[in-house]
């Protein structure tokens, strides 16, 4: 019974030693192949600081708590794939600046990937040119800036979906104002319940 026992556990000593050898491979495929979600702090410069309108961004994002505006590119294939994982709705918070050769190869872009409600929304711009870019002295894609009380505060690279929806910035929601009123009014005829 005991050689059963320690025939069993190096078999499952091998065995975990075979898991941990494939992750690491796996890691080593992903980090070959580029898709590791590895962002890169961007340094902004005299960027920093300034509100987004001066550089041609919306004027919305002056007065924004937070945002987080997404520089996507035609030419760029990371920026292809965040595009279609934003589908036709674009989360709150985050814009998006569509960087594009001309004004055929944007409608192309937008049209392809679904991305006209965001366009009329005003929440995507298009800057044929590199018109923007060039104000920011951006010169890669996929970046996203960070916007903090209307002010440009920091800069990543975007290598992933997986990235950005973990750096936009969510919406805190507080209770609906009818379970308020009705936990007020609970309280104050003895019955008091506590929203669930």
């Amino acid at each position: 019974m005991m050689v059963a026992v320690g025939v069993l556990a190096l078999l499952v000593f091998v065995l975990c030693g075979v898991v941990y050898e494939l992750f690491r491979d796996v890691r080593q495929l992903r980090d070959v192949a580029g898709i590791l979600d590895r962002p890169l702090h961007v340094e902004l410069g005299a960027v920093a600081g300034t509100r987004p309108s001066s550089h041609g961004l919306p004027e919305a994002l002056d007065s924004a708590g937070s945002a987080l505006v997404l520089f996507l590119s035609d030419r760029c294939g990371t920026c292809r794939s965040l595009a279609a994982g934003l589908g036709r709705h674009l989360p709150p918070g985050l814009w998006v600046v569509l960087e594009a050769r001309s004004s055929d190869s944007a409608a192309k872009f937008i049209e392809s990937f679904e991305l006209t409600r965001m366009l009329e929304g005003g929440r995507l711009s298009v800057d044929i040119g590199d018109v923007i870019a060039g104000r920011i002295g951006l010169d890669m894609t996929p970046v996203g800036f960070r916007v903090e009380e209307g002010r440009i505060v920091n800069a990543t690279t975007v290598p992933s979906q997986r990235y950005l929806l973990s750096i936009v910035p969510k919406p805190i929601r507080l209770r609906r104002a009818e379970h308020a009123e009705a936990e007020h009014a609970g309280r104050e005829g003895g019955t008091w319940q506590p929203s669930v």
